[in-house]
């Protein structure tokens, strides 16, 4: 068994334009006052290998292009759609003005 180098992975990854035409379970999440860019790079890839909808980032979260999000995300800022809020009660209401359902975990 060999370790994977970052480059054979991204060479193994579907492109951009690609993923923009995949169908998507439809679940997305909210990232709110998350530090650690480490852990949303993890959440991203999470959100990529599960095809969920979109990644909401809240409040201090950090957001793409971001060289250490990136290191741990693998592409997947690239295939994954996302959007930043300043503030989460913001994002929340133009969630639910799509008619989507918001459901929190801690």
């Amino acid at each position: 068994m060999k370790k994977l180098l970052h480059a054979d992975i991204l060479s193994e990854r579907i492109t951009p334009e690609i993923a923009q035409n995949i169908s998507r379970n439809n679940v997305s999440i909210m990232l709110c006052d998350i530090r650690s860019m480490y852990n949303v790079g993890s959440i991203f890839r999470t959100s990529d290998s599960a095809l969920l909808k979109k990644v909401y980032l809240c409040g201090f979260t950090p957001a793409p292009p971001r060289a250490e999000i990136s290191k741990t995300a693998l592409g997947a800022t690239d295939t994954v759609p996302w959007a930043y809020y300043k503030n989460a009660a913001e994002a929340i209401e133009n969630i639910k003005s799509n008619g989507e359902k918001v459901i929190a975990l801690e």
